[in-house]
């Protein structure tokens, strides 16, 4: 038995193929909010990109927050302002709200994470998640309403089908789309290929590993994509402090908010940049997590400087 923290328990899986259905959603622009952890700062923004998008004469965009909307937000009046916000809009559980729904002791955080995260991070994630369901429990109507969350969603863009989901295809917190499990481009492993076919998807929008890329791949002689954003509500690649979201849209993204991306099918799917650590929010999380914190130690310079991870990682199309 794997230790808490990178244990990944039965319950967890799930099967690309429930993805080959009729779409759950149909929209014109999707935002694929993945990552958010709590940070308010971030929601605000979203929520400001899409009402931008809407008064300039277009249909409002479709924000589905695909997992991990709760992390940071461990203190009761952020927690529930996080959360009466998103569930209002489409969601997805990830692992953070499994084990707020369902907390397994043997899960710890729920990460599932893989040999390369060192120990002592798994820990402090384990210690973060502990205080934060003692924060949930204080607030049972989101847990339930956590609880009766999907796991992935299938959405139509334009002529595009779009498996939106946490980890990968066969797990909540699976790693198989982290940008470390990917092969060299212009190839595309059996995985893959199966994951594509048995979903019948073109896209896999997905986030859980907090480092994001877009990568295109083959299938089935068909061009597909896979494109996961990282973290909205972190930074995302070293020397920049703003947030992803993955925008899908029949409508090119605006300029000054795309960092990289590509066309599917003539559907535009791009990373887009969303502004996450203003300096209300740092003081609000220097209060809730001081440097003697878990979450500080983890995150602290990540949210000061991004991570150890650039454009051109990210870039992978």
């Amino acid at each position: 038995m794997e230790s808490p923290g990178r244990h990944c328990p039965l319950h967890y899986r799930t099967d690309p193929a429930e993805l080959d259905r009729a779409p759950d959603l149909t929209a014109e622009t999707l935002y694929v909010i993945g990552g958010l952890y709590g940070n308010t700062a971030a929601l605000e923004a979203v929520l400001h990109m899409a009402a931008e998008e809407a008064t300039a004469g277009q249909p409002a965009p479709t924000l589905l927050f695909n997992g991990d909307f709760n992390w940071f937000n461990a203190d009761a009046t952020t927690f529930d302002r996080v959360n009466a916000e998103v569930l209002r809009h489409h969601a997805l559980q990830g692992n953070v709200e499994a084990e707020l729904a369902m907390p397994d002791g043997e899960a710890g955080c729920g990460c599932a994470y893989p040999a390369w995260v060192d120990d002592a991070t798994v820990e402090r994630s384990n210690r973060i998640m502990e205080r934060l369901q003692a924060t949930a429990r204080e607030h049972p109507a989101h847990v339930e309403a956590l609880a009766r969350l999907p796991r992935q969603r299938r959405v139509h863009v334009g002529g595009l089908a779009v498996g939106v989901i946490h980890g990968d295809p066969e797990s909540l917190a699976g790693w198989g789309l982290a940008v470390e499990a990917m092969p060299p481009r212009d190839e595309t492993p059996p995985q893959l290929e199966s994951w594509f076919r048995r979903a019948a998807v073109d896209v896999f929008a997905c986030t859980h590993t907090c480092l994001p890329f877009a990568q295109a791949f083959t299938a089935s002689g068909q061009a597909r994509l896979v494109i996961n954003n990282g973290a909205t509500g972190m930074p995302n690649v070293r020397g920049d402090r703003r947030g992803i979201l993955t925008r899908i849209s029949t409508r090119p993204a605006p300029p000054a908010q795309r960092l990289y991306g590509t066309t599917v099918n003539g559907v535009h799917c791009d990373a887009v940049a969303v502004s996450c650590v203003t300096p209300a929010w740092e003081d609000w999380f220097r209060r809730v997590w001081p440097a003697d914190s878990p979450a500080a130690a983890s995150y602290g310079t990540r949210l000061r400087q991004g991570p150890d991870h650039g454009l051109p990682e990210a870039d992978r199309l």
